[in-house]
């Protein structure tokens, strides 16, 4: 039976999304469907938004003032407006944190004053939030690659044109691949060099689960790269320590690692792949974190 390597939502952030302008329904629903895309999150996600109608207190207040009474409150997460911007450029402001020595130094800001923030089209939003938190790159180095570039960021920046706006094609968001594992008997492999070829970079073999099966479990038959999935008692496992405490669920599949891509595939084992869903199959709806407008 094909298992769906699972994810935990807890896996991903959940960050503050304020909305300080006011939207129609069909807006709201059309801002919602932008970030799912983006974000991933129907298959695995990997970012959370709780929308919120911005109150009183954050009327006619800067972002920088925004930063202030959040930090105050004990929220130092970034946090995202949603404005007018929106609705002009389907795009939405991700706020960090105030500078820090770091961006002075790099000259991505001018002062400790200055909030580091960004226009971000909202498809764009999810995976510029993973590349920031991990600083790879930073957000002043993609402000300073922007045709316009407002770098040193000043108190009174104003950013015209939003990040992301350079990716024009609509399938770089449509990544609704899954890792599953198949066992014998309910994939085929290929060495074929006119299937092969099409993969970068090029595998000794490929993986593609039987057409019947993917169809059974509501996916597509793709071929793909294979990964090994280790043997729990394999003497090379590192997954149970040498102490005495408790071993992990021998029923849980060690799904080896990147080091394992493109093995040589035995039929009588296992393999782990990536897969798709098939869209003409109803999926389960998203649900936004409680609370959430």
């Amino acid at each position: 039976m094909v298992y769906v390597i699972p994810y935990s939502l807890e896996e991903a952030d959940t960050l503050k999304a304020f909305l300080v302008t006011e939207v129609s329904a069909s807006q709201l629903r059309q801002f919602k469907q932008a970030f799912e895309r983006g974000a991933n999150v129907h298959f695995r996600p990997t970012m959370h938004l709780k929308l919120i109608q911005a109150s009183e207190a954050f009327a006619n207040k800067t972002h920088a003032q925004m930063r202030s009474q959040e930090n105050e409150a004990g929220n130092t997460d970034p946090f995202i407006v949603i404005d007018d911007k929106m609705l002009e450029k389907g795009a939405v402001w991700y706020v960090a944190d105030f500078a820090d020595e770091f961006d002075i130094e790099c000259g991505y800001a001018e002062s400790e004053e200055v909030v580091m923030e960004a226009l971000v089209r909202t498809e764009h939003l999810a995976i510029s939030h993973i590349c920031w938190r991990e600083g790879n790159p930073p957000m002043g180095e993609e402000l300073e690659a922007l045709p316009s570039s407002i770098i040193p960021l000043r108190l009174d920046s104003q950013q015209s044109e939003p990040l992301g706006t350079d990716f024009e094609e609509d399938d770089v968001w449509d990544v609704d691949e899954i890792e599953i594992i198949a066992e014998p008997g309910e994939y085929e492999t290929t060495t074929d060099d006119t299937i092969c070829s099409n993969m970068t970079p090029t595998p000794r073999v490929s993986v593609r689960l039987l057409p019947s099966i993917a169809q059974r479990e509501g996916l597509v038959s793709d071929w793909t790269w294979p990964r090994r999935v280790k043997n729990a008692t394999e003497p090379n496992d590192t997954s149970k320590s040498d102490d005495t405490s408790e071993s992990d669920d021998a029923s849980e599949p060690n799904l080896g690692s990147e080091a394992d891509d493109d093995c040589e595939v035995d039929p009588a084992e296992s393999v782990r792949m990536s897969a798709r869903y098939d869209r003409r199959v109803p999926r389960l709806r998203y649900e936004w974190p409680e609370g959430s407008l």
